[in-house]
């Protein structure tokens, strides 16, 4: 009994030790992250190590036997395998060091210089359908949550840029005002459901609706929800199936909101355009694909861009990274930006101890 208790106690603690390695890594950032591919240049230099050993045996055998001739040498070196690996390591922290590693908060604040993104997702009950092809979100509402939390990431890379999140389904809500603190958003955004959304956005007891999907209203909603200090430095990105059993033409009043303050509209369209899904609420069945000429009509009439994400999972941190981040950034912010402390002396130190060894013990 008590070895299977010290057994259970250290699976915890390598698991727990394993966990906070995992989040370590993943809050890692570089200030100089291009300098990284000089990372590559460590195995070449290897292979011409192994190049250079084997021309000097290859000349050692054309005098004589290797032992032979190695024993004529005046203070030859043994061998030391042990400093092949340390100057592997030395070269390891010397190139971490350069690229300057960031974690932990600094005591220092910056400006927040970059663009404005308001999310807007679909929770209406059509994006319950699981046409989606991805194992962990099959839904597309749970597509739509995960392109969500990508595109936080990728703004948060450079950081200084503002997100905020609004949902919608019978009405709209805002989620999440304009922010630079991303674990906020993300951990807003995690918590999204589209089998339990909020009751704000659910149709009003005892009231007709025409429509589940108020993408207007959501669209509207977005665009109050934006800075008006900061024309011209703005998004919106609006994750919907598109499909509007309305047809009412409700979601032209987002647009004109929009194209009202020169904000575009990204539409990403998840769901199967070709294949219907069947769903079945109060035991009634509903037929529900992605509707991407309302997706496409809205980005245009908005100057914005339409991702047709399909089935897939919406890469919106990339889009993000090569669409909108090069786009003029605001000059300036009222809001204090957090930053990450530069730890480049943990890896030149060690860097340089590391090559003293291998120098005293005669690389």
């Amino acid at each position: 009994m008590g070895l299977m208790i010290v057994a259970a106690i250290s699976f915890s603690g390598l698991t727990g030790f394993a966990e906070d390695t995992r989040d370590f890594f993943a809050a890692l950032r570089f200030a100089r992250p291009a300098l990284l591919g000089l990372l590559g240049l460590i195995p070449i230099m290897g292979l011409l190590e192994v190049w250079a050993r084997r021309r000097r045996r290859s000349a050692l055998d054309r005098i004589g036997r290797s032992a032979t001739v190695r024993g004529q040498f005046t203070n030859a070196q043994p061998r030391r395998p042990f400093l092949i690996a340390t100057y592997t390591f030395a070269w390891l922290f010397l190139i971490l060091g350069i690229a300057g590693p960031l974690w932990g908060k600094s005591e220092e604040t910056g400006i927040a210089v970059g663009r404005d993104v308001m999310i807007v997702i679909d929770l209406s009950r059509t994006m319950q359908a699981d046409d989606m092809a991805a194992r962990n979100a099959p839904k597309r509402w749970q597509a739509a949550r995960n392109a969500a939390l990508d595109l936080i990431e990728g703004m948060s890379r450079r950081g200084g840029h503002r997100v905020g999140v609004v949902v919608f389904a019978a009405r709209s809500k805002l989620l999440c005002p304009l922010t630079t603190d991303y674990d906020h958003a993300r951990a807003i955004v995690a918590e999204v459901d589209g089998e339990f959304p909020p009751p704000e956005i659910r149709p009003i007891a005892g009231t007709p609706a025409l429509s589940g999907t108020r993408m207007g209203s959501a669209l509207t909603a977005a665009v109050q929800a934006h800075d008006r200090r900061f024309p011209g430095y703005q998004d919106i990105i609006l994750i919907s199936d598109g499909d509007d059993p309305g047809e009412d033409e409700e979601w032209a009043r987002g647009a004109n909101a929009a194209r009202s303050v020169g904000i575009p509209v990204h539409t990403v369209g998840v769901g199967n355009p070709d294949a219907g899904a069947f769903l079945f609420f109060n035991d009634e069945p509903l037929e529900s694909r992605l509707q991407e000429s309302l997706l496409k009509q809205l980005a245009a009439e908005t100057n914005g861009e339409f991702i047709a994400a399909r089935t897939a999972s919406p890469a919106l941190g990339e889009f993000f990274r090569t669409r909108i981040e090069p786009l003029p950034s605001r000059e300036v912010s009222d809001e204090q930006l957090p930053l990450l402390r530069e730890r480049y002396l943990w890896c030149l130190v060690p860097a340089c101890v590391l090559f003293a060894i291998c120098w005293y013990r005669g690389w």
